[in-house]
């Protein structure tokens, strides 16, 4: 691979290396020729399957497992992707994100014939995965619990949250055992695999990802369909320790807003406020991704809170000058400024915890005292 310039920053240089990896370039060709243009449409109704299986092609949806040559790592290319396709359209994204918790508890299975029967279909986008299992996080007593039943398992409990009903082919649902080990396991996404009671989430934003609620009773889960079995303690910290990070496809959100405020048609207080957006979104992401590149996962977690709460701030703020920048216009259902509020607003609520929500808070009220102090 080319040498990145020197004159470029550390990390800008390693954004340019990990913009010319194949994978990433050709996710960016399918997000400027099908999502992007096709993103109001989406929006308006549910994702096609077709924009996933593009990206799988591509190879989009096997980033997970990439193996990209040095200096660039899985993570860049995953992160690249990822900021492209929420540029282009907010909701594939969302779809396309559900994919990637369960291609990675796929590949890393202790399974070998899981690992066989479901890596390379996944990898490829033969095999669309959606994930339920948000509510492993929920105090109190599990939402979904796991029985033995002979050599397999029987799930109980209600899915509050499962994205992709009717586009994804099979969901990885979370379970909780008797003695405390998380259960990982594939169903088809299909009320005939014993997923029943499925209810459409009304959504204000976000309603193409078809998220339903759904409820398990006794659902059989057969030995072949359990993709992992972690220890609880170890799974919450691990888990615990990803949350404070900053979505990637936060930035993604950003970037389109910064492309609305600095179109040659705006006027000159909007371009200007999209140039000092862009600025202020490249020192978070610089910052948020040296947290997760360069520190290890258990440290930092108050700074890596901090930034999260930055750049989902700074998401809801570039979107809503969008809005008035757009005007009247703006207020149409589908309007691409209505679309980034909407996509920014959700970033808000996705995977937030108390810990999140407190540092989210905390650094709108830091904005609010500094409007203050400057009056």
């Amino acid at each position: 691979m080319t040498a990145p310039a020197a004159h470029l920053r550390p990390d800008a240089a390693r954004h340019a290396d990990a913009a010319r990896d194949p994978v990433v370039v050709r996710a960016r060709a399918v997000a400027r020729e099908l999502l992007a243009p096709a993103a109001a449409a989406a929006a308006a109704g549910r994702v096609p399957r077709s924009h996933l299986d593009a990206l799988g092609a591509a190879g989009a949806l096997g980033t997970a497992v990439h193996r990209p040559a040095a200096p660039v790592t899985p993570a860049q290319v995953q992160r690249e992707v990822s900021e492209t396709i929420a540029a282009a359209d907010g909701s594939t994204w969302c779809v396309w994100a559900q994919h990637h918790h369960p291609m990675r508890e796929v590949a890393g299975s202790a399974d070998p014939a899981v690992r066989e029967r479901w890596a390379g279909p996944m990898a490829a986008g033969r095999v669309l995965a959606a994930g339920a299992s948000s509510h492993l996080r929920r105090s109190g007593p599990p939402a979904v619990t796991a029985v033995r039943d002979g050599r397999g398992w029987r799930l109980h409990g209600r899915l509050a949250w499962l994205s992709g009903w009717g586009i994804a082919d099979v969901v990885l649902v979370g379970a909780v055992t008797c003695d405390d080990r998380v259960l990982f396991a594939l169903l088809d996404c299909d009320e005939r695999a014993g997923i029943g009671e499925v209810r459409p989430q009304r959504l204000w934003g976000m309603a193409a990802t078809s998220t339903v609620s759904a409820r398990l009773d006794g659902t059989a889960v057969a030995p072949d369909r359990v993709v992992a079995l972690h220890p609880g303690t170890a799974w919450r910290r691990a888990d615990a320790e990803r949350r404070p990070n900053v979505n990637p496809g936060v930035f993604g959100t950003i970037a389109a807003a910064t492309a609305c405020l600095t179109d040659a048609a705006q006027s000159a207080e909007y371009r200007e406020l999209g140039l000092r957006t862009a600025a202020e979104a490249d020192a978070l992401r610089a910052a948020a991704y040296r947290l997760t590149d360069e520190v290890p996962p258990h440290e930092a977690a108050e700074e890596r809170l901090a930034v999260r709460a930055a750049a989902l701030e700074l998401a809801c703020r570039a979107a809503a000058a969008c809005v008035a920048a757009g005007g009247g216009a703006s207020a149409a259902a589908g309007s691409p400024p209505a679309r980034l509020l909407a996509e920014a607003s959700f970033h808000l609520v996705q995977a937030q915890t108390r810990e999140s929500r407190t540092a989210t808070g905390a650094r709108m009220l830091a904005v609010a005292d500094a409007v203050r102090s400057a009056r």
